[in-house]
């Protein structure tokens, strides 16, 4: 009986698997779609560059595409570190795109340091200096 459950386990670990990989298909290919479609908010841009937050909306839309990018890696090697990217990411977007208050600002940086914690010294990363 034992053996039965054992084998029915790895038959959903496998499809569970398998299924990441779908997802991780069609979020590349949402990646590659948006990353085309960055041109008419470029040229967008261009034309209203001095107009106040021009800037910034055409970063949010590459701060989506990153994130997805992120996502991407994230469903491809389902590791510590690579979640910890994903977070920080959207921790940054949130801090840079939108309009936020100093509180907020304050609890986005608390945040991102904390992460910055955990990677160095829990998950034993060496990548900040």
């Amino acid at each position: 009986m034992t053996e039965k459950l054992e084998k029915l386990k790895q038959g959903y670990t496998n499809l569970s698997e398998w299924l990441e990989h779908i997802m991780a298909a069609i979020v590349l290919i949402a990646i590659v779609i948006a990353i085309a479609s960055l041109w008419e908010p470029f040229k967008e841009f261009l034309h209203t560059r001095t107009e106040s937050g021009s800037f910034l909306e055409y970063m949010a839309s590459v701060f989506d595409i990153v994130i997805g990018i992120e996502f991407f890696k994230l469903l491809c090697k389902p590791r510590k570190d690579t979640m910890l990217e994903v977070l920080m990411f959207v921790i940054a977007r949130h801090m840079i795109i939108e309009h936020t208050t100093a509180v907020e600002n304050l609890l986005s940086i608390i945040a991102i340091s904390i992460l910055i914690i955990v990677d160095r010294y829990f998950l034993k990363s060496k990548t900040l200096n």
